[in-house]
């Protein structure tokens, strides 16, 4: 792990804009978080994965299963625009002629929305036969390689949806940032099929033969190249992880499409979970996540999942970031310091409060800069979402810890020469610095089973 790379994640959470990663649409019930346990899909650590990343510097948010989502009504209107410009008048005209619905039908129709159902109407696969629609639409995953045709897509949406000069957009940026991730391509190893018993008491679906890796998931008009998800497809999540449009399809919402599709891909194929990436309560462009309901915060404290509701949105607003246990431990001292002394002026009780928060959310530097130059080890910058030092003493022994040197072969790390001349909070000068300091960021289960390419470090 670099550590520019971990002082820069840290420091995204020091900043006025409060980092939370957002949303996880899922399957029947969740039965276990998205958190980056399930980054047990890398078998080598090739540098800075983009979800060792993800997990550094920000807050996972994840959304109830699929049955427990509802679409509102903005979301099902543009997925019904969407069709009825695929299928066009005549095919439905001609549907209705073939195949009439009885008025019970129509009635149960209008009242109730089934969403992988609207979603799949349109698809060239799922028509009626002997019926032409007015546009052939098809939508497939595909392996994230590079292609000229997804890099005019990449440039077109870059160009007009983020203002992009064209010197900015380059065939090799798109190929580092969207195609060809380190995440390995392979079924799912699970032994397990059809429904499983979740733990909180309802059904899940666990597959047995379900893809696993990092996909892209294309759009395709009468054979054009129209949109495309960049997808992370792990043991328990659907992870959205960058989307892009044509701009002759603009007016046709199709964030939300996207988003709605995904979400039916974490229920439909057992992934339990849609994740959609960062949300920063703050910035305009994010808040369409918050639509999609209903959602959880993960607290890095306690491991616990909270709901995201009004009180919440509402500490957002107002911190760099949130844990619900440590607000609900500044109400509880609190009200431990002033039940003995009887009521007190609203001034006092804020001033009091506030004082608190300092305390329950400090850290060892206010500035990016400071956090950087200080190379200390997340394990002393009081680091949200890291083990502590005692927990990572507790929880990992570092000694076992796999690592390869390029070569082919596997070593523990007390096999390293170097390995017992250096210091957990030293990561700047020694080896056993560097890797306390990534598995105190990706965990214990992560650090157990990974593979660390010393070779790429």
């Amino acid at each position: 792990m670099h550590q520019a790379s971990v002082r820069s994640h840290y420091c995204v959470l020091q900043e006025k804009h409060q980092v939370n990663t957002i949303t996880n649409f899922p399957a029947p019930i969740i039965s276990k978080p998205a958190t980056a346990n399930d980054e047990k899909v890398l078998h080598t650590m090739p540098g800075p994965s983009r979800y060792v990343q993800s997990t550094i510097k920000s807050l996972w948010i994840e959304d109830g299963g699929a049955k427990e989502f509802q679409a509102t009504r903005d979301q099902r209107q543009a997925l019904h625009r969407w069709n009825r410009f695929v299928l066009g008048d005549e095919y439905a005209k001609e549907i209705a002629k073939k195949y009439p619905k009885s008025k019970e039908d129509k009635k149960r129709q209008h009242n109730t929305f089934d969403l992988n159902t609207t979603l799949h109407e349109s698809e060239l696969q799922h028509l009626k036969p002997n019926i032409e629609p007015a546009h052939k639409f098809e939508v497939s995953l595909e392996a994230d390689t590079f292609t000229e045709e997804k890099f005019a897509l990449f440039s077109n949406y870059q160009s007009h949806v983020h203002h992009d000069p064209p010197t900015e957009i380059s065939r090799s940026g798109f190929r580092r940032f969207l195609c060809s991730s380190p995440i390995h391509n392979h079924p799912s190893t699970d032994n397990t099929s059809g429904l499983t018993d979740d733990p909180t008491g309802g059904p899940t679906q666990s597959s047995s033969n379900k893809r696993l890796g990092s996909f892209h998931q294309t759009y395709r008009l009468d054979g054009r190249l129209i949109a495309m998800s960049v997808l992370d497809l792990l043991p328990h999540a659907v992870s959205g992880v960058y989307f892009i449009y044509h701009s002759d399809f603009e007016k046709y919402s199709f964030g939300k499409l996207s988003a709605l599709r995904e979400t039916a891909l974490a229920a439909e194929e057992g992934y339990e979970m849609y994740y959609m990436g960062y949300f920063i309560a703050s910035c305009k462009k994010m808040r369409y996540k918050a639509d999609y309901r209903p959602q959880h915060v993960l607290d890095y404290d306690t491991g616990e999942w909270d709901t995201m509701d009004d009180e919440m949105k509402s500490l957002m607003e107002k911190r760099k970031w949130v844990s619900m246990s440590r607000e609900r431990n500044i109400r509880q001292q609190l009200s431990d310091l002033l039940e003995p002394k009887g009521p007190v002026s609203p001034d006092s009780r804020s001033e009091l409060e506030e004082e608190l928060v300092l305390d329950a959310y400090a850290v060892p530097y206010r500035s990016p800069v400071e956090a950087m130059h200080s190379r200390l080890s997340v394990l002393s910058l009081n680091f949200p979402g890291a083990l502590t030092l005692e927990q990572l003493a507790e929880q990992i022994a570092l000694d076992e810890m796999k690592v390869t040197l390029g070569q082919g072969t596997t070593h523990r790390m007390r096999d390293i020469v170097s390995w017992a001349q250096g210091s957990v909070t030293d990561p700047q000068g020694s080896l056993m610095g560097v890797m306390a300091e990534l598995a105190a960021c990706v965990g214990k289960e992560v650090a157990g089973g990974m593979v660390v390419d010393l070779g790429r470090l």
